[in-house]
């Protein structure tokens, strides 16, 4: 995250990851304006490029070279992500509407949401037909296609519409599947025009439609279609003047034709086109709403009617980002000039391409690579993204040979943002306080949560926790605090009764600060409400970052309490949560996590530990704490405490994040990590695993982690099973109790 000392005072929502809005994230990671909070709100988070999307379907191009990851371009420009589809925009209240989550807000939008071809006007296409946009869900039964055809090697295919969309697909589709899968495919197009590509010049037609007959793919040219049921085409075909009925059987049709917006948009009040799309000037600026813009597919340029084209779209981007930039700043904005005619390279499958501009074409092998290098060339500039520069402000104070890259991390937030345990053991051993008789459990104990005794039969718990934020969206991160602030009570096997809350929040103009503490305090009162926890009160401050915590009380019975310490031999140690946290993040700050990989994470730590602490007490757990901070290694030695344990704990068994090993083994690291090593101290045989991803894991901070419990060996899979059942997947065993002497206690690592 990016973190800006110029208060927020204007806010710019980026709606769809379009080709345009790619340029303009790129130009704000390269020239932020102090001041400005970008929101970026699409659907699908990993774009593709419709440029290498033949490419892919032929066989000839990997899922990276299809796809731009929208995450770490949005990390380097410090623009707040949001998965998520839009219900409503209220332009009126300036705010946007999505499923399960508080409304975004903003000062003026910009649209890049492209398009999809229009079913509607063919009646049974939205029930029986593919659409080869949205590309997401066309890859998906694009999977399901290929699949049925190998398991009846041979296929039957029609794709509707003659534009250069159809005649890529159709040679696309017919290389991978007679290529690839040594399947019989029969693929028809079927066009109302006179020969397909009708929008490009007579010698790109006649090299389209000589290349289409040399494939053995058949072309139906004055042709309407008027009905797709659930296996057949029906169409009217004119010849000379007459009119024939035809019916084609087919296992699939498809449609590419012509494109139509999203239908949200006629419910806007923004000014539309007759087809629907969104009418902007020369600025790129709704003709209705000056504080909206527009580009790609979903705008209609007043007085340059062109073609929905990928290559307007990735031109269109540069323009509107500056322009996004001026409108903030109040200054004149720039106009675009469309032209009038735009170079088209289009695949015909087996490495040939033809290149059409006008009345000019060309066809061959050389064309072919030209596309594939500027295909490859745009991928790559949104994809391959520079490193992140490391905070060079401190010294680590311990480092390992266990680490894969030893390194100065930069400065993590998150429960990697924390004091390390030998600094706060020292600092603690000076402190001396009064101590009632009614406290229990307090400052030197080494419990979860404070334990202060009401009567015989119930005492008070008390923890605080507090977070530095570590991801750009305010409703997000309250919903992690929250449950990581409640995880400590959940260890101790108790259910919250209330908490107070504590929340800062960077200054910023009063109606901004205002709705982010109201992003907070709706995720936080989320989390709280289902876990029927009261929320008391809090206090506000103003403070460098977001910044959340929760004091947390229970009430419980202290002969079912769940203690840290007390393992007995033979005992099973259950992990209920995979590991990773702290290594996601610090690839998300230097924007090299994919975000499959911190979507995941995410997940994870919006999960409660409730039901495994539930699990625990049923399955008569002997200890329990939770892995936060201070590594899962770290929390096993407060585990063991003053008693003499051997443990065996199996490296391999070791659940998980994906995405961690690899930033682990790529030198990732969070700035807590080398502290947390010093632990290593009790491994007895680390040698054995020299530069082992899986034994980094062990020190890596956990930022809302799971419980470790330690369960009787007759009990384990018992309890095991239970975890499954509610919702923590990837628990797993990792390791067992092996005996109890007078030496000082050891880890055996075990693959």
């Amino acid at each position: 995250m990016q973190h800006s000392p110029t208060p927020v005072s204007k806010r710019l929502v980026l709606l769809g990851g379009g080709h345009s809005h790619l340029a303009v994230l790129m130009y704000f990671a390269r020239n932020p304006l102090p001041g400005l909070d970008i929101t970026l709100i699409s659907k699908d988070i990993e774009t593709p490029y419709s440029g290498a999307l033949p490419a892919f379907i032929a066989g000839s191009a990997s899922q990276e070279e299809l796809f731009i990851d929208l995450r770490p371009l949005a990390q380097m420009a410090g623009v707040r992500l949001i998965q998520t589809q839009v219900e409503t925009i209220d332009l009126e209240t300036k705010a946007i509407r999505c499923p399960d989550r508080p409304a975004v807000l903003f000062d003026y939008l910009s649209i890049n949401i492209g398009s999809r071809p229009n079913t509607s006007l063919i009646p049974g296409a939205d029930e029986f037909a593919l659409a080869v946009k949205p590309i997401p869900l066309f890859l998906e039964q694009w999977q399901d296609l290929q699949a049925q055809a190998k398991a009846q090697l041979s296929i039957n295919i029609a794709i509707i519409g003659g534009g250069p969309a159809s005649i890529e697909m159709a040679c696309a589709m017919a290389q991978s599947l007679h290529k690839h899968a040594q399947v019989q495919a029969h693929i028809h197009i079927i066009t109302r025009a006179g020969s397909v590509l009708s929008g490009h010049g007579k010698k790109a037609q006649a090299l389209a439609t000589n290349t289409l007959a040399a494939k053995g793919i058949l072309v139906h040219t004055h042709s309407h279609v008027n009905l797709i049921d659930e296996s057949h085409v029906h169409f009217q075909q004119s010849s000379s003047g007459a009119v024939s009925e035809s019916r084609l059987a087919v296992d699939y049709s498809i449609v590419a034709t012509g494109a139509s917006p999203a239908g949200w948009l006629k419910h806007t009040g923004l000014a539309l086109d007759e087809q629907g799309f969104i009418r902007v000037n020369d600025h790129l600026q709704s003709l209705s709403h000056p504080f909206v813009f527009a580009a790609g597919d979903v705008a209609a340029i007043v007085g340059q009617r062109r073609p929905k084209s990928g290559v307007y779209a990735v031109r269109q981007g540069p323009p509107l980002a500056h322009n996004l930039r001026q409108f903030a700043l109040g200054a004149r904005l720039k106009s675009y000039q469309a032209q009038r005619q735009a170079l088209a390279l289009l695949s015909m499958g087996e490495g040939v391409a033809i290149a059409s501009r006008g009345s000019f074409a060309t066809q061959g092998r050389w064309v072919e690579r030209w596309k594939t290098w500027i295909d490859h060339r745009f991928v790559s500039k949104y994809s391959q993204l520079p490193a992140m520069p490391e905070d060079r402000s401190g010294t680590p104070d311990t480092e390992t040979a266990l680490s894969k890259s030893p390194r100065t991390p930069m400065r993590c937030a998150g429960c990697a943002a924390k004091l390390s345990s030998v600094s706060l053991g020292r600092v603690i051993a000076e402190v001396h306080t009064c101590h009632g008789a009614d406290v229990l459990s307090a400052l030197h104990s080494t419990e979860d949560a404070s334990i202060i005794q009401i009567d015989s039969q119930r005492v008070l718990l008390q923890s605080v926790d507090y977070l530095r934020s570590f991801i750009n969206d305010p409703y997000l991160f309250a919903r992690i605090a929250s449950n990581h602030c409640l995880s400590d009570i959940h260890a101790m096997g108790a259910s919250a009764h209330s908490a107070l809350a504590i929340v800062g929040l960077p200054h910023a103009a009063a109606t901004i600060m205002e709705d982010q503490l109201a992003q907070v305090m709706q995720g936080c009162t989320e989390v709280l409400n289902a876990h029927h926890t009261t929320l008391l009160g809090g206090h506000t401050s103003e403070s460098e970052t977001l910044s959340f915590g929760l004091s947390v009380n229970a009430f419980a019975d202290p002969a079912k309490l769940l203690r840290k310490t007390g393992m007995q031999r033979g005992d099973v140690l259950i992990l209920s949560k995979a590991l990773g946290t702290g290594t996601l993040l610090a690839a998300d700050m230097r924007h090299r996590a994919k975000h499959l990989w911190i979507n995941g994470a995410l997940a994870q730590m919006q999960r409660s530990n409730q039901s495994a602490a539930e699990a625990f007490i049923a399955h008569h757990a002997t200890a329990c704490t939770d892995v936060t901070g201070f590594g899962l290694l770290g929390h096993l030695r407060e585990m063991i405490g003053t008693d003499a344990y051997n443990i065996s704990l199996q490296i391999t068994a070791l659940p998980l994040l994906e995405g961690a090993l690899w930033c682990i083994d790529n030198g990732i690291l969070s700035s807590l990590h080398h502290d947390n090593a010093i632990h290593a101290n009790l491994l007895n045989n680390a040698e054995q695993f020299p530069n082992d991803p899986r034994v980094a894991l062990l020190f890596d901070p956990q930022t809302a982690g799971g419980l470790l419990a330690a369960v009787p060996k007759a009990h384990a899979q018992a309890c095991l099973a239970q975890l499954h059942r509610h919702g923590d997947t990837t628990a797993a065993c990792i390791g067992t109790v092996q005996q109890i002497d007078d030496s000082d206690a050891t880890i055996t690592l075990i693959e």
